[in-house]
């Protein structure tokens, strides 16, 4: 049950209100989400101090994406987005075709930079850029090959 819009000088009459109507414990980012922490606390507080409620503090992280966050759980790390667009070019790319293939000149410039640190792409005699592929520990040992 949401409690929206209380002004801070009401909230401790909506707060009593919203716990007369509910049989067990109030959710206070839940039931007034447009209210800040400060707020509620202050109305909690000078409703104890009357002993009108009791109250125990419950607090959890909450993780929450920002938006560079949400373009990489989408669309995947910057470094991928650029192996991928490499890799799939296979005579490689220049830069100006990198940015156009990805549409986003930061996420070029930052994928292209730890792309390289991690020896995902190169550079070609010719001055383009090209997707590598390293051979892990792992496909060595199974004898596996990949070819570049």
């Amino acid at each position: 049950m949401a409690v929206t819009d209380a002004p801070p000088r009401d909230l401790a009459l909506q707060l009593l209100k919203a716990l007369s109507e509910t049989d067990g414990p109030l959710l206070s980012a839940e039931a007034f989400p447009n209210s800040t922490f400060t707020e509620v606390k202050a109305a909690l507080d000078r409703l104890a101090s009357r002993e009108m409620v009791q109250y125990e503090p419950l607090e959890r992280d909450e993780a929450i994406l920002e938006p560079e966050g949400e373009q990489i759980a989408a669309h995947g790390s910057h470094e991928a987005r650029v192996f991928e667009a490499l890799r799939q070019a296979l005579d490689g790319l220049t830069v100006q075709e990198l940015e156009k293939a990805i549409g986003d000149k930061n996420v070029t410039k930052v994928g292209q930079g730890k792309a390289f640190k991690e020896k995902w792409i190169s550079k070609t005699k010719d001055g383009k850029l090209k997707a590598t592929v390293r051979l892990s520990f792992l496909s060595k040992l199974l004898g596996l090959y990949l070819v570049d």
